[in-house]
């Protein structure tokens, strides 16, 4: 699937079955979306699920909903795959267990990285939303050399940049991702980034940024200050003409405690507030700035001069009409 494509998405409802059938017919739908497995439930009399999916190339991107049940993989189930994945997973509404590589009590929001080649016990309670990633080896491999960091571990949502993760996971969903007009492999690059941030985090906590990346940086951020009118502007195309990765564009970001989303909304909010301020853009309109800044939404544009100054982008170019707002912002610019 290329890029440009919108992602078709999938639909499973126990709705669209008799009573008698709709577990065996969830489990089936499961096995064959994800992986083998074994589903239990303590009243599958009354059970209900609800399933979409979209495939963003190497990623699949499901939000299930449903009543309890129980998830095992054992070795009949794993001998039964004909393919290693990984599947990172956020259950918004309640918490749960899971026992895989040991045994983790997750709290609503939380997130966990699961290996299809090892098994697993999942615990969900009588009601759940999960947002559901499925990751194939050797894409997530290009961010996570060695998984194994993540494997099993929680990734809390109200520390470090787990925080940034489930915060953009929990957001996702398959009709989203179909409607919107962003690139699939934006939400791609993202995960892929921010899950990359995070096993650097666990395995170089303490330690400060190398050399290389100190000179990177400000390039980094440079390229992004230069391009950040582009709409549709990704870390990759920064990348490719400084002669880095995409993944080291990011761990360079990262090693400062910043992302690349960050660093281009910044960007973009810094050359706005500049056409705002100029007389020479007096005569374009609020919406011509916000597109020329990069913003494809004028409500998102109006957002984020909001929360970074204070007011909305007409209330400041109302306020510099002042004489008064002009002199001060005039003095502020050292031109007294």
């Amino acid at each position: 699937m290329t890029s440009s494509a919108a992602p078709s998405v999938f639909r499973w409802s126990t709705d669209e079955v008799p009573p008698t059938q709709r577990f065996d017919y969830y489990a089936d739908a499961l096995s064959s979306s994800q992986t083998p497995m074994s589903l239990s439930s303590e009243n599958p009399s009354s059970f209900m699920a609800k399933m979409e999916l979209a495939e963003l190339g190497s990623l699949s991107l499901m939000r299930q909903i449903g009543s309890g049940n129980r998830a095992t993989r054992g070795p009949r189930d794993i001998a039964r795959s004909t393919e290693r994945s990984f599947h990172l997973l956020v259950n918004l509404t309640s918490p749960w267990t899971l026992n895989h590589v040991g045994r983790t009590r997750l709290r609503p929001g939380d997130a966990v990285l699961a290996d299809s080649a090892f098994g697993y016990d999942l615990a969900l309670p009588s009601a759940y939303d999960v947002v559901h990633i499925k990751l194939s080896e050797a894409w997530l491999r290009q961010w996570v050399p060695a998984p194994g960091l993540l494997v099993g571990r929680p990734i809390p949502f109200d520390s470090g940049w787990g925080r940034a993760l489930t915060s953009f996971v929990a957001e996702l969903s398959p009709r989203l991702v179909s409607e919107s007009a962003l690139p699939a492999s934006v939400v791609s690059q993202h995960v892929g980034a921010l899950l990359s941030i995070i096993a650097d985090e666990t395995s170089r906590s303490g330690q400060r940024p190398t050399p290389g990346q100190k000179g990177l940086c400000p390039q980094i951020i440079e390229s992004i200050a230069q391009r950040c009118g582009e709409s549709l502007l990704t870390a990759e195309s920064v990348a490719v003409p400084l002669g880095i990765s995409a993944r080291t564009l990011h761990r360079s970001l990262a090693a400062f405690g910043l992302t690349f989303g960050a660093a281009l909304i910044a960007a973009r909010a810094q050359l706005a507030m500049r056409m705002i301020e100029s007389p020479l853009c007096r005569r374009l309109t609020l919406a011509e700035i916000g597109r020329r800044a990069g913003f494809v939404d004028a409500s998102h544009f109006t957002r984020v001069i909001r929360a970074r100054e204070g007011r909305t982008p007409s209330e400041l170019r109302h306020s510099l009409a002042s004489p008064r707002s002009g002199q001060r912002h005039h003095g502020l610019n050292g031109n007294e």
